[in-house]
């Protein structure tokens, strides 16, 4: 995603100007110290040959660099997680996907998967400073090129990911679904996949690919075990916002369905309606075009909603970026906050035209909701088959 306010970025990266000028002295020595997550980056540029970045810090506490579920447990603010983020070093090196039965590769990836922040030495060249590019996209942290990797400290795997990693006979897709039903973080298992510790026919993936694609994987398993429920009586709206984005949530009886759409707010005045996504009972045959990653994860929050509640409903999602939200974070922001706002007050209706107005009430932008949303239009307009 784009940056949302430009101005802010050059603010926040000034009132970091002298950290990150120490980070950027320090990085040039070559031979260098740090501390990771655990954390790496697999880009997509020039697939099938891509860029591996190592992500450490200086700070021996660098968990907290890369933890967004404890970022939303306690509240950060979009500018605390910036901080942290501008205190990264991301070292590069370039793969092939499908050539992972390399050491340094190897190493790389056992760090990755390891649960405990891990001590490493590095020798590092060309140091980049963190930048807006021409098309308003953000660059986290310092980039380098990694020369060579070291690991000093014994890693720690989990038990559950340890199975998955050993098991060159498990297909990822299964992997994926077990690790998830073992309670392990969803960033954690698109690490796994990223860096080509799971599956039969292993090889890197793209980070924001392999996001997307935990996303997806485990939420059409979802779909299946949600169309056994009955269908939901009357109508529920659900509403909430975390890290500048607000979610509103209207749940219209009958037979699964779902779409997203997405507002983006700049300054109260100048609004933007960013065209939808959406699927109806039978699913999609092709990844979303509109919405990206942000698509399947809200959709996972709402499976898991719809399987605590044991109910099916068509699901209308109005995902709304404000101003707060002024550069983007991931897609763990848009998964952590439909959740945080699925877990508010449930209001209901018993009719379309209440549990519209209820919405719209809660929605800070609500203009031409009916006519933007392919569901709406369709429940209005067609008899329910299923």
């Amino acid at each position: 995603m784009k940056v949302t306010n430009v101005k802010s970025v050059y603010y926040e990266i000034v009132k970091h100007k002298n950290e990150i000028k120490r980070i950027v002295d320090y990085v040039k020595k070559g031979d260098i110290s740090g501390f990771t997550p655990p954390s790496a980056l697999v880009g997509e540029y020039n697939y099938p040959n891509v860029s591996v970045g190592v992500i450490f810090t200086e700070d021996n506490k660098a968990q907290i660099y890369d933890a967004p579920k404890l970022w939303a447990a306690n509240n950060f603010k979009v500018a605390d997680i910036f901080s942290l983020r501008t205190k990264l070093v991301n070292a590069t090196k370039n793969f092939n996907v499908n050539n992972i039965n390399l050491e340094e590769l190897e190493r790389i990836r056992l760090a990755v998967i390891s649960s405990n922040e891990l001590n490493i030495d590095l020798k590092v060249s060309n140091v980049n400073l963190p930048k807006i590019d021409k098309d308003d996209f953000y660059q986290h942290g310092v980039k380098t090129k990694l020369e060579r990797f070291k690991i000093n400290d014994n890693f720690k795997i989990d038990r559950k990911i340890e199975n998955v990693y050993y098991d060159r006979d498990l297909k990822a897709q299964d992997g994926i679904k077990m690790l998830y039903n073992s309670k392990i973080d969803e960033n954690k298992i698109s690490k796994v996949l990223s860096v080509g510790a799971m599956g039969v026919k292993r090889k890197l993936v793209p980070t924001k690919w392999s996001i997307t694609a935990v996303d997806d994987s485990i939420g059409k398993e979802e779909i299946d075990r949600v169309k056994t429920f009955k269908k939901g009586e009357g109508y529920l709206i659900k509403t909430g916002q975390l890290f500048g984005n607000h979610f509103t949530f209207i749940f219209l009886k009958g037979p699964w369905s779902f779409e997203l759409l997405e507002t983006w707010n700049r300054d109260a005045e100048n609004v933007f309606m960013g065209s939808g996504d959406y699927e109806f009972y039978n699913g999609r045959k092709e990844y979303v075009k509109n919405t990206a990653g942000a698509y399947y994860a809200v959709r996972l929050a709402v499976l898991e909603k719809l399987l605590e509640l044991k109910e099916q409903y068509s699901v209308l999602v109005v995902r709304e970026i404000l101003p707060e939200y002024f550069v983007p974070l991931g897609v763990w922001v848009v998964r952590e906050g439909a959740r945080r706002a699925l877990e508010g007050e449930t209001l209901s209706a018993q009719d379309l035209q209440t549990a519209l107005s209820i919405a719209k009430s809660k929605i800070l932008f609500p203009a031409n909701l009916e006519k933007r949303s392919v569901l709406l239009t369709r429940f209005r307009t067609q008899t329910t088959l299923l």
